[in-house]
């Protein structure tokens, strides 16, 4: 807190104090009195507050900030703002609605990570500014996350924007997407409204190849440069999806996340033959997560699955994938008088997701399942869960 009458040397102190913040976190945890910010401007250098700041997280109804004060916490040379709005009513307030049009004005074309979360709420001012920055100062933005919707002006700029690497969709596509699109994306996360983006960029690449587009005007295409991609709440994970996932050959981490329940049933429509195609389709994966196994236990992907991503995702260190349990002995010993792939080199994964599916197998079956997974796993160390799972991962561990 800032004294009534600060020395010379208190404000000589606070000036070096606010010459070194890099990152500023206001709102939630720490409350300021309204006139703290006017006495704080006595402080700011060339009309802002923190002239090194490089990061802002900014809770805007968590602080009383007069509106003329705004500028000490926005230097020129800001690189990330995290903007939140929590409101429980239907709609945001006025003058926050106000405060945070403010804000985005006063943002300046060095940032390259925005991110802006009102929830639910909507004010139609706040997605004309949202839309005004990326039309005006897209092009060195690296990372956007909007729950706003975006226009469609605003949308056909994002997604020619040149160094736009990571983009969190919130809202559905357009109709149509320009001939250049997503060529620099790296990251993508999907949030459920925002799927049929997937379908689209999909398409849209399929007929750029096919009208020609790609040998007159060579270009990046978000075919190669994606490496992660993120699609939570899904509602059915089966072979369509995954064929429009399969299109981003270097994909290094792909997580699909479903809410597999007693009343719906598992989301997991795979087969054996859909999981191969992936994994043969995406070799540079280190990270595959396709949900969790689930107390259902009526997926139709075995044991087999496991094979096919083993040999082909040779770098895989992270696995969450519905596989059928019900058979596993069965399925294992079948796997391996059958399996040409054998003796093919296999990633080193060490950690098995069980999932909620209990291991049911006789004790003298532990052994068969252990040796089983360590031939399709051979650095499987743990496999933690219910029923014989202890006594699985126990056998896995060599003998001194």
């Amino acid at each position: 807190m800032i004294e009534h009458d600060p020395s010379p040397e208190d404000w000589a102190r606070l000036r070096r104090y606010a010459s070194w913040m890099r990152r500023l976190h206001l709102g939630l945890e720490v409350s300021i009195p309204r006139d703290t910010f006017s006495r704080l401007s006595h402080i700011s250098a060339g009309g802002v507050l923190f002239p090194g700041l490089e990061w802002l997280r900014w809770y805007i109804e968590e602080t009383d900030i007069p509106s003329s004060c705004f500028h000490l916490f926005l230097p020129p040379k800001l690189k990330t703002v995290v903007l939140y709005t929590r409101h429980i009513a239907s709609d945001i307030p006025r003058d926050h609605v106000v405060a945070l049009v403010h804000v985005i004005s006063f943002l300046t074309s060095s940032l390259v990570d925005l991110t802006f979360k009102c929830g639910q709420r909507r004010a139609a001012v706040l997605e004309d500014t949202i839309s005004s920055f990326v039309l005006r100062h897209g092009s060195s933005l690296r990372r956007f996350d909007s729950d706003l919707p975006l226009s469609e002006a605003a949308i056909h700029c994002l997604v020619q924007l040149p160094n736009l690497r990571s983009w969190v969709g919130t809202h559905g596509p357009p109709r149509t997407l320009p001939l250049v699109a997503f060529t620099s994306l790296e990251e993508l996360y999907l949030e459920p409204a925002a799927l049929p983006w997937l379908h689209l960029i999909v398409s849209h690449e399929e007929d750029v190849i096919r009208k020609g587009f790609v040998s007159a005007t060579p270009r990046t295409s978000i075919r190669e440069t994606l490496k992660f991609l993120e699609c939570p709440r899904v509602t059915i994970i089966d072979s369509t999806f995954l064929s429009s996932v399969a299109h981003f050959r270097n994909l290094v981490g792909l997580r699909v996340e479903g809410d597999c329940s007693d009343a719906e049933g598992c989301v997991s429509r795979l087969t054996d033959d859909d999981v191969k195609n992936l994994a043969a389709a995406l070799p540079r994966l280190k990270t595959l997560q396709l949900g969790r196994p689930c107390r259902s236990n009526s997926c139709n992907t075995t044991v087999a699955s496991l094979m096919s991503i083993s040999v082909n995702c040779i770098d895989l260190t992270v696995l969450e994938v519905h596989f059928n349990f019900l058979d596993i002995v069965r399925d294992l010993r079948l796997l391996l008088d059958r399996s040409s792939e054998r003796d093919k080199p296999k990633c080193k994964l060490s950690y098995l997701v069980a999932g909620y599916v209990s291991l049911d197998v006789q004790e003298v079956d532990v052994e068969t399942v252990a040796m089983g997974l360590r031939a399709i796993f051979p650095c499987l160390a743990r496999c933690p869960g219910w029923g014989k799972w202890s006594s699985v991962q126990a056998a896995l561990k060599p003998r001194i």
